[in-house]
């Protein structure tokens, strides 16, 4: 019976269709109109601009091995990371200048001193010159590394059980200190395997703005063993242990120890933030009533490390006002009025939203300063970088940028690409396996 009524459904779909293509041939028969050359050019045009990335175009336009999750630009090279591999395009023609298998991997230093951080398993991990694939340096024994602009820092786990942790120099490996990391670090392998610090504040371009290389901050936190190794990245000791419990939240900002307490009370949560000195454990600041966001779900279990950067992170006031916090002082640098959001945050910018949506402003969080505003549609998307504050509006197909530092319109492009990078020049887009590069100052 069921196979009966389908096949009536599909006799049913047939005669409606045969009526529509009978009224469509009568029209133009009684009309005279010939759809033919509107059809032609409509296909003309696909066929044009179908490797096309943007409009304006990119300079160029190549296919990767495979999937990329994102590019970062080191000098003349844009770096590509996939899957199992990672290959080297130069930027301004995207020839292929080197490709290598890779478990993980990840980019270290900035401009000159880039290099590409290639790990396998059982090998090590080796630093790639991103221009010509040379090998700089090797650790046979890491089996995971974190990338800043100044410093890369490596894992090796001989045995069970403790770890050794040692900062080398991107450009050549040179070992500047060597230490123990207490507990079972194994868990930390791989690139940049999550510390107990901030998080991106804007998911709008997340990988792409989180794998970008940046200073390495006066102290990290490891977490090992549920609790948080503090590591002085300047002289390379530990400094202290803390322990979290079930009601707070630990983590490593800007020289500070960071503690955000959560009690449930009249249904909501009260919280606290005490800040302590990484490296005499002497409490610097307090404060009462801030939500760092870090809870989730209905209870007040923190989950989450708080939103925003080493030196700044986004929080809501006990009367619902969001503002930016010092991590290293405590103080308000910025706060919002009813309905502002802290929308994205770099090392040096704050992007704030307006209740509506229809309009950001870049805040200076040094000064607390704004520095310019502009309208965005309500639906798009923003981020902010040290390079440019991205619009992305998915439902016309428009990435919008601008200048951090003058608000100047920087790019201008229609596009159903994805944002893989960016540098101070341009963007690197990407659909499917295809990349390319898009210039700054560029408009349709």
């Amino acid at each position: 019976m069921a196979n009966q009524r389908r096949a009536f459904g599909r006799f049913e779909a047939a005669l409606g269709l045969i009526g529509v293509l009978a009224l469509a041939t009568t029209y133009i028969l009684i009309s005279g109109w010939n759809p033919l050359p509107q059809v032609q050019a409509g296909w003309d045009n696909f066929v044009a601009h179908a490797g096309d990335l943007s409009n304006p175009k990119t300079e160029w336009t190549q296919r990767v091995g495979g999937q990329p999750n994102a590019a970062v630009v080191a000098g003349d090279a844009a770096v590509v990371t996939m899957r199992g591999a990672i290959e080297a395009r130069g930027l301004h023609d995207g020839k292929v200048l080197w490709t290598r298998d890779a478990d993980w991997a990840a980019v270290a230093g900035d401009g000159a001193t880039s290099v590409a951080i290639v790990g396998r398993r059982g090998e090590g991990l080796e630093a790639i010159d991103p221009d010509t694939g040379t090998t700089r340096w090797k650790d046979g024994g890491a089996v995971g590394a974190w990338t800043f602009q100044d410093a890369v820092l490596t894992l090796t786990c001989p045995g069970l059980s403790d770890c050794t942790l040692a900062d080398r120099k991107p450009s050549d490996g040179t070992q500047r200190w060597k230490m123990t990391l207490p507990g079972i670090g194994r868990v930390l392998a791989g690139a940049n395997s999550t510390l107990l610090g901030s998080r991106e504040l804007s998911p709008t371009y997340h990988e792409v703005v989180s794998v970008a290389p940046r200073p390495l901050p006066p102290a990290l936190g490891f977490p090992t063993d549920q609790r948080v190794q503090v590591v002085d990245t300047l002289a390379g000791r530990q400094l202290r242990a803390a322990t979290p419990t079930g009601t707070s939240r630990v983590v490593v900002l800007g020289g500070r120890i960071i503690t955000s307490t959560a009690i449930p009370k009249d249904g909501n949560c009260r919280y606290t933030l005490e800040a302590d000195d990484a490296s005499t454990g002497k409490m610097v600041w307090k404060r009462e009533g801030y939500d760092l966001h870090t809870a989730d779900g209905a209870g007040c279990e923190q989950r989450k490390d708080p939103p925003g950067t080493d030196g700044f992170i986004a929080a809501t006031r006990g009367d619902n006002k969001e503002a930016f916090l010092a991590t290293q002082s405590g103080k308000e640098v910025w706060v919002g009025v009813p309905g502002e959001v802290a929308a994205g945050a770099d090392g040096h910018f704050g992007l704030v939203r307006s209740a509506d949506k229809t309009t950001i402003k870049l805040v200076d969080l040094a000064r607390g300063a704004t520095l310019w505003t502009k309208s965005v549609p309500a639906k798009a998307g923003v981020a902010v970088t040290s390079s440019v504050v991205l619009v992305d509006d998915e439902t016309v197909g428009q990435v919008t940028g601008y200048a951090p530092g003058s608000g100047e319109k920087i790019l201008d492009a229609k596009t159903d690409s994805t944002v893989l990078g960016y540098n101070a020049t341009g963007v690197m887009l990407g659909r499917g396996r295809t990349i390319g590069f898009l210039p700054f100052s560029s408009a349709p």
